[in-house]
């Protein structure tokens, strides 16, 4: 541990404790480039306690300095819940480095997956060779990966270089939608397909929503800074759980009709009800005889019609992506790392399907047989045809493919 490394109790366990505690969250706030601090929140049984939690009571624990050593101890620290704490410290990292599109990765990216998805530095050590002293120094962050080592590490991990080199891409969720059902939230009421907004954050306020709860990952492919998300939240809806990206323009673009779109629109009466003025849809726009309309998305809706303009914006979706589908499991890592096998597979098969599509060409040739009158044979007639063309051979390069593999590739 560094001088500068502090590890306090804020609200701390009783002294005698004798029920085992388990981390339950964490709080994470970037205050600088070299200064975080993680609060770790864990809870404990507790015949004496009183509250909504039943009897559990909570404690406190905050690590607080260097962001390259303060991971590796909190990851270090965690039976269960790594994941968790990854995804809140890359969504902590994301909201401190908003200011510019494209940021270098640090260590926690290396370090998570020599350390995750079934790899381990042991493993790793043997896929690439590197030397014990290199890789601790590239796990701490004392020591920078290269392209061509972030290449090399890359294929050894089943991961992107990319993933290596620059930190990932984070929007804010701040709203959802209901294309089914009326919501009621406090003194307001959301219409079908009306976005409902997520209750404001302040930023870096301990526990106040935690930061993982706003930002969400974004394809790397349509990144933008003005990029908005919401989510669809339709039990029943074939587009229920999913994430809708959309960027965010100030202009009506009426060439979007028949898209999918998130739109506003400005209501001034509501404000003398104390309410706000301003009202965002999500849906397929419309226009006609000059009229813009906001149609339901969601085929089997009672309410066809979401909302009729004008407009005051009309922004396009670009991507509709289900909640999790970009997370990376153990299927994916598997996938990456028998890449080599699955495409040598592809490449077997397609080179047999060509050579039996140019041998039963010839053979029907040499029979003069038309396709037309293959529908006439008899199925004795099939026989003797088929072991005319010993497809059989043709196809023993495809047999020795693994099943596995095979599966894989169709």
């Amino acid at each position: 541990m560094s001088d500068k490394l502090q590890i306090k109790w804020i609200v701390p366990p009783p002294k005698n404790l004798d029920a085992a505690m388990e981390v339950i969250d964490f709080n994470i706030i970037f205050h600088k480039d070299t200064d975080v601090e993680v609060t770790t929140i864990f809870h404990y049984k507790d015949p004496k306690a009183k509250s909504i939690l039943g009897q559990f009571s909570r404690a406190k624990r905050t690590t607080r300095g260097n962001p390259k050593e303060v991971f590796s101890i909190i990851n270090k620290s965690l039976n269960a819940k790594k994941d968790d704490f990854y995804n809140k410290w890359l969504a902590a990292k994301a909201l401190f480095n908003k200011r510019s599109p494209f940021n270098l990765s640090n260590n926690e990216t290396l370090y998570n997956y020599v350390n995750n998805y079934g790899m381990t530095p042991k493993k790793f050590k043997v896929k690439t060779g590197v030397d014990d002293t290199v890789l601790f120094r590239e796990l701490k962050g004392q020591r920078k990966l290269s392209l061509d080592k972030a290449v090399k590490y890359a294929k050894a991990l089943g991961c992107d270089p990319v993933d290596l080199l620059f930190e990932k891409q984070h929007c804010k969720l701040w709203g959802s939608v209901d294309l089914f059902n009326m919501t009621e939230a406090g003194n307001d009421n959301f219409w079908q397909g009306q976005i409902m907004p997520a209750p404001m954050v302040e930023e870096g306020k301990p526990e106040k929503g935690l930061l993982s709860d706003q930002l969400i990952p974004v394809p790397r492919d349509i990144y933008r800074p003005e990029m908005k998300a919401i989510l669809i939240n339709s039990l029943g809806s074939y587009l229920h759980n999913h994430y809708v990206f959309y960027y965010r323009k100030d202009t009506a673009d009426t060439s979007l009709e028949n898209k999918l779109v998130v739109v506003g629109r400005d209501i001034p009466e509501l404000e003398e009800l104390g309410m706000d003025t301003m009202q965002y849809f999500f849906g397929i726009l419309k226009i006609e005889k000059g009229k813009q309309k906001l149609i339901n998305p969601e085929p089997t809706a009672d309410k066809k019609e979401l909302a009729t303009g004008p407009f005051n914006f009309i922004a396009p979706v670009v991507s509709v992506i289900k909640r999790g589908a970009m997370r990376k499991d153990y299927d994916y890592f598997e996938s990456i790392e028998q890449a080599e096998q699955i495409k040598e597979a592809e490449a077997k098969i397609f080179e047999a399907q060509l050579k039996a599509q140019k041998e039963i060409e010839k053979q029907l040739e040499k029979l003069q047989i038309d396709i037309k009158k293959m529908t006439e044979l008899t199925e004795k007639d099939k026989e003797k045809l088929k072991g005319k063309l010993d497809l059989q051979k043709i196809f023993k390069t495809v047999d020795q493919i693994p099943d596995y593999i095979r599966k894989k590739v169709g």
